[in-house]
């Protein structure tokens, strides 16, 4: 609850700044400027309740709602942005070109901060829907035969998700002919009751080895109980701080759930993976399913875990809103080498809050598990969603 009161709050101090800039740019009286500022409160308040609307109700009834009061917040988040931008430029123009300076503040420039902002937004949401394909082959003695690993994370299934993406999602999943499909995560946002109909897409990718997945932080939100159902729905083994062995393709599979709060999640997550250790088989390649990129070197790189999954950071999701989740997380997304262990991390297949995505592509990981001395797998081409 705290959350969202802040995520409320940032809202309302963002419309605030972009209401200020409007009448100073379209001349609004005081009278007009505090009518607006009473219909932007009342958004606000919209915004919160999407979020504490009972999960109880259909989703045609929340559908919309969400979609309406998120697509807004990304909206004003983008105006925000903009006006911002074009306030520091108007002042940097009033102390060395002034006769720029009005151009600046005025119904005309106005305009265009709209229009680029609904831009931005259209573009992001149609970006949402189109999924890349990261790659990363890896080569092992530990292996006989090929193996085929897809990475699904962050899919954060609810009251945004369109159907035809999953549907899309699905088939391009099938397309790559896995042999195993990898859910690190955060595949469960909201309304984890009324997602029956989209975990039995998934089911449908059929990896020869087999589904598993495990908790992220929206898991943990939701209910272990409600989020368990989707899991099994979607015929995936939740491994919850478990390991699963697959003799007969030289893999074995290790799974820690997450936390589900932020504060002291490193130390929490390697105390999970360290508790593994006893059933780690030397003689198999193995896979940490975690889903934040943390306690990669504290934990994972110590035991000789050659391969670690991670997602959660959506690459920041919205550019340059990146920035500031870049400096907090040093693994934002793709894949990183070090002592020859991999940590691969994706930057989601959904979006969480604004749906939409700017400037930081939707991903799924595929990984090439390749025999010593063997020729690489054929690879599948991606195809955006429509």
């Amino acid at each position: 609850m705290r959350f969202y009161v802040i995520f409320t709050l940032i809202f309302m101090l963002m419309l605030l700044v972009v209401l200020l800039q409007v009448r100073r740019q379209a001349g609004l009286s005081r009278h007009r400027f505090l009518v607006s500022l009473a219909i932007g409160l009342g958004i606000s308040a919209f915004l919160a309740s999407t979020r504490l609307m009972p999960e109880s109700w259909s989703m045609l009834m929340a559908q919309p709602a969400w979609w309406l009061g998120y697509g807004t917040f990304g909206l004003v988040a983008y105006l925000f942005l903009y006006q911002v931008i074009t306030f520091f430029l108007e002042m940097s123009a009033r102390l060395f070109v002034p006769r720029l300076a009005p151009g600046l503040c005025s119904p005309r420039a106005l305009y265009a901060i709209v229009s680029l902002a609904i831009i931005t937004v259209g573009w992001g949401i149609q970006a949402g829907g189109d999924v890349r394909e990261l790659r990363k082959e890896i080569r092992t003695p530990k292996v006989s035969a090929p193996v085929r690993a897809v990475v699904v994370s962050d899919l954060h299934l609810g009251a945004l998700t369109l159907e035809s993406r999953v549907v899309h999602l699905v088939q391009q999943i099938r397309d790559l002919r896995p042999d195993l499909v990898l859910l690190a995560g955060d595949i469960v946002n909201d309304h984890p009751d009324a997602l029956e109909s989209y975990a039995r897409m998934l089911r449908t990718t059929e990896p020869r080895l087999g589904m598993f997945g495990v908790f992220g932080n929206h898991e943990r939100y939701e209910g272990d109980v409600q989020s368990a159902r989707v899991f099994q729905w979607a015929g995936a083994k939740l491994l919850r701080n478990k390991t699963v062995s697959l003799p007969q393709a030289g893999v074995q599979i290790l799974g820690v759930e997450d936390p589900g709060r932020s504060g002291g999640a490193t130390p929490l997550i390697a105390s999970e993976i360290n508790a593994l250790a006893p059933e780690l088989d030397p003689t198999l390649f193995h896979i940490l399913l975690n889903h934040r990129p943390m306690a990669w070197r504290e934990a994972a790189q110590p035991l000789g875990i050659e391969l670690m999954v991670s997602g959660h950071t959506h690459r920041g999701q919205l550019y340059p809103f990146y920035l500031l989740v870049r400096l907090t997380t040093e693994f934002m997304g793709g894949f990183y080498e070090e002592k020859g262990m991999t940590l691969a991390v994706s930057g989601g297949a959904g979006f969480w809050g604004p749906p939409m995505r700017v400037l930081a592509p939707a991903d799924i990981l595929v990984i090439d598990i390749i025999p010593t001395g063997k020729a690489p797998t054929a690879q599948a081409v991606s195809t955006p969603a429509q």
